[in-house]
């Protein structure tokens, strides 16, 4: 090989590989001309050993190289010198652009105050949130950040930091690697399309023996492996998973020590208070932090603190189940449950009788999956991902639900690890100890749009959370990614309503809200509005939303021109690292380097020390006692130590296990944290905030149920639309997926234009006709734009076309009630063939 060319060792992040996975490749770089000459698969990296997705291999290197160079790629900033919209810019240098977009922040700041700043970003994009959250937290800002995080796995990891006290897991987003899987739960995904990485360990594993249940009212790729597939109605996944629990509590199949041992199953609970029995109720000098069971040896109350981790008396027998006498601190005598008896008597409200006439299903085929699940060797995980979050009201309970079932089986809903690993200097430095959290006062946490009522991913959840998993592991909890969010239908209402207070500035970063929001016609109001002074947007390509913004800022591409580490925000306790394979081009910088720029000209340069990605890297990596390059050989860097039950484990500073990082110190199957914030503890099933059930007014006009925002490949959420990047001629035209009898009934042809429409408006996608999904349900393909259309209004790159969050709803009163997530799913619509095809529609096709 040539002195001139170098192996650079990259991951392949999101932003060029389509999911999360981070796998290993090797670029090949003309040192001299800083331009890679071709990519391939990394033999040796952990993550995937040489494998590479079959969509991106038909392009092989220039999967990588075809975005790169593309020539929609920004290059340079621009400014817009119309008005919004009418696609007239001109070119300006980087540091003038960061110049003038700092003074009008300042501006801002000192008339609205620093709240007034609002941030959208999109899932997982960067390794540099914490740079964001940092210049945020000095600034005074209060997080307020919208992101599809949440309608993405975050909520999940929210609920389970406040009730398994988990914010790390080691190979979490591997855990169908696990060896040795029985049997395997999915619900609403589909790794075919969204993990394929994934797809393939579950195809190694069904030639071992496991058992594959799913349920998802299509048969996608994924289901055709199943041995138990549930057409489910969209939207009632919660409904399912409590027959689940009904049938394995009414058939005893559940670990009865490991729920007396490690869940706060036999704590009681005051039937008229519907809160947990604390010593001080039943105490005049008790502790309100120390909390009570029945000790079945002495048939008496006995106590267990959180603090010592030791029932008193010691010899304490707790019962799991029963119903109790218990005379309190006042004199008064009250009824109480164990928290396994109110699970027990909620869940008998959920027979499969009853579910099915709720999901569609069979409830012998229901019954008989939950015991095949339940008798089924540990480990047997149950992975309810993206789609559970994408159903509005109640969909933080299908992971409560999840997170149950787990616990009677006697395990984690996630391989629990340390924190990360560990070398000569300590543990290596995570996002939350680089965020400055403690910076923000507690007056402005308050501030944060939707914090007062979506409590499980924003400061009232951090503020439980923080102190709880630092006792025990040392470390700050996270909450700089995207388990802390305002949901973006309260921003953008914010914009356009001043209420609670004005958002005047916004910064939307390696994210396309006019295309992943739901409801864009408010989308496109909020970022059309007067009210919105300043609209800075960072990215890669021009966008639907970019073509709205006052600045546009080109963004480096991850792990090809900066180097990337991350633990997924936090979530794992495994880290990846990857170099970047060449300089950024022309003006591109890194996302750190956007953050640094603005917080030096801000007042805040002192605590942004390090001067580019490298330096970052190499500053984390530190207490490892490695360089970013010694790391990058790895690709991977396990937890250490490396253990997926790390509750198990004895600390060596109180010679007792580590427990749980909750408020009990237990896995909380009734969270404490719900009882604070006013959530009912126990899961219930709750209809979609429209459905033939809740609405039928409006099914007699919209008959059938929509579903949308699954993936599918070669695109990854709204990227890859433009031709010559080797992904549009693989996948030119948006599908809706119609059961071939109802397509009949509306005179619908395979490869018909239609149009699809709700309440909300009306799009057009072709037509592909099925006969495995259900009759009723029709599925619509997300993030559809044009970009070979023209960019100013009323064009916008054709977002008004196809883009099915223009079906979407995000009415405040339709959000899930913990974590405000809107509704993608389970939705209601009509499709018909359309007729007369706008004339712009024939520009489709073109590069």
């Amino acid at each position: 090989m040539s002195d001139e060319i170098e192996v650079r060792r990259i991951i392949c992040h999101n932003g060029t590989g389509g999911c999360y996975l981070c796998c290993g490749f090797l670029a090949y770089v003309d040192k001299k001309e800083n331009r890679i000459i071709r990519i391939e698969p990394n033999s040796d990296h952990p993550v995937n050993r040489g494998w590479m997705c079959p969509d991106r291999a038909k392009i092989g290197s220039g999967f990588f190289l075809n975005y790169l160079y593309h020539k929609a790629q920004l290059l340079h900033p621009l400014k817009r010198v119309g008005e919004r919209g009418e696609n007239r810019w001109k070119q300006i240098g980087y540091d003038e652009a960061l110049d003038e977009i700092a003074e009008k922040l300042k501006e801002i700041i000192d008339k609205y105050g620093p709240e007034s700043i609002g941030i959208v970003e999109g899932t997982f994009r960067s390794d540099s949130y914490w740079a964001r959250a940092r210049l945020m937290n000095l600034l005074g800002n209060p997080n307020n950040v919208a992101d599809p995080g949440t309608v993405c796995g975050k909520p999940m990891a929210a609920q389970w930091q406040l009730t398994l006290g988990v914010a790390c897991s080691c190979g979490g987003m591997f855990q169908w690697g696990i060896p040795g899987i029985s049997c395997y739960v999915i619900i609403g995904h589909n790794p075919a399309e969204s993990f394929p990485l994934e797809y393939q360990t579950i195809l190694s594993n069904k030639k071992r023996g496991m058992k594959l249940i799913v349920f998802d009212p299509r048969l996608t790729e994924t289901a055709r492996h199943a041995d138990y597939w549930f057409q489910i109605r969209p939207g009632t996944d919660t409904a399912a998973l409590l027959a689940w629990i009904n049938v394995i509590i009414k058939e005893k199949l559940y670990d009865a020590n490991f729920l007396l041992q490690w869940t706060n199953a036999p704590f009681l609970v005051g039937t008229d208070q519907k809160r947990l029995l604390r010593e001080k109720d039943v105490k005049e000098d008790g502790s309100e932090n120390k909390f009570v069971v029945w000790n079945e040896s002495l048939n008496e109350m006995a106590v267990w603190d959180p603090e010592t981790q030791e029932y008193l008396p010691s010899n304490t027998t707790p019962a799991l189940l029963g119903t109790f006498k218990v005379k309190l601190a006042d004199g008064k005598e009250t009824t109480c449950k164990t928290v396994f008896q109110m699970l027990a008597e909620r869940a008998a409200e959920y027979t499969p009788e009853k579910v099915a006439e709720i999901t569609w299903l069979d409830p012998e085929k229901l019954r008989e999956a939950a015991i095949i699940w339940a008798t089924s060797p540990k480990p047997k995980p149950i992975l309810a991902f993206v789609s559970s979050h994408q159903i509005g009201r109640n969909s933080s309970r299908v992971h409560q639900c999840v997170m149950i079932l787990h616990l009677l089986a006697g395990m984690v809903p996630m391989p629990v690890s340390f924190p990360g690993p560990r070398g000569p200097g300590g543990i290596y430095v995570r996002e939350s100890e680089l965020e400055l959290a403690e910076a923000l006062p507690v007056n402005q946490r308050k501030k944060m749009i939707g914090a007062d009522k979506f409590k499980v991913m924003a400061w009232p959840q951090y503020e439980i959370t923080t102190p709880l998993f630092k006792r025990i592991w040392g470390v700050s909890n996270n909450m700089s990614g995207h388990g802390h969010l305002v949901p973006a239908p309260l921003l953008w209402r914010a914009i356009l309503t001043g209420k609670p207070y004005p958002i005047k500035a916004l910064i939307t970063w390696t994210a396309n809200p006019m295309v992943w929001a739901a409801n864009t016609k408010i989308v496109y109001k909020a970022l059309k509005s007067p009210n919105l002074e300043l609209h800075v947007v960072v990215d890669h390509v021009m966008t639907p939303t970019a073509a709205l913004a006052d600045y546009v800022i080109p963004a480096a591409c991850k792990s090809l021109e900066t180097p990337f580490i991350t633990n997924w925000q936090d979530a794992m306790g495994d880290i990846i690292v990857g170099q970047a394979a060449i300089r950024p081009l022309s003006e591109r910088r890194s996302d750190y380097e956007f953050w640094r720029g603005l917080a030096i000209r801000l007042g805040f340069g002192e605590y942004f020390p390090w001067k580019d990605p490298e330096d970052v890297c190499n500053y984390r990596l530190k207490p490892l006692g490695l360089t970013l390059d010694e790391a990058a050989q790895l690709g991977l860097i396990p937890s250490n130590p490396c253990t997926n039950e790390a509750f198990k484990e004895i600390n060596p500073e109180t010679s007792k296990p580590y427990g749980f990082a909750t408020i009990t110190r237990k896995a909380e199957i009734w969270p404490v944290s719900f009882e604070i914030f006013g959530y009912d503890p126990l899961p219930f099933y709750e209809e979609p905030p429209e459905s033939p059930i809740s609405t039928p007014e409006v099914a007699k006009e919209y008959p059938l149920i929509l579903t949308t925002g699954g993936r599918f490949r070669p695109m990854f959420h709204s990227e890859y639309r433009h031709w010559g990047m080797g992904f549009r001629e693989q996948h030119p035209y948006p599908i809706v997926e119609i059961h071939y009898q109802t397509a009949r009934e509306y005179g619908i042809s395979d490869g018909d234009w239609v149009w699809i429409e709700t309440r909300r408006g009306r799009i057009l996608q072709k037509a592909r006709l099925s006969a495995t999904i259900h009759p009723k349900v029709v599925n619509a393909q997300s993030h559809w734009w044009y970009p070979e259309m023209p960019a100013e209004e009323p064009y916008l790159y054709g977002v008004w076309i196809s883009n099915a969050n223009v079906l979407t709803l995000d009415e405040p009163e339709a959000l899930d009630e913990m974590v405000g997530g809107w509704c993608n799913r389970a939705l209601l619509c009509k499709v018909y063939k359309a007729e007369h095809l706008p004339p712009i529609l024939h520009q489709l096709g073109s590069p």
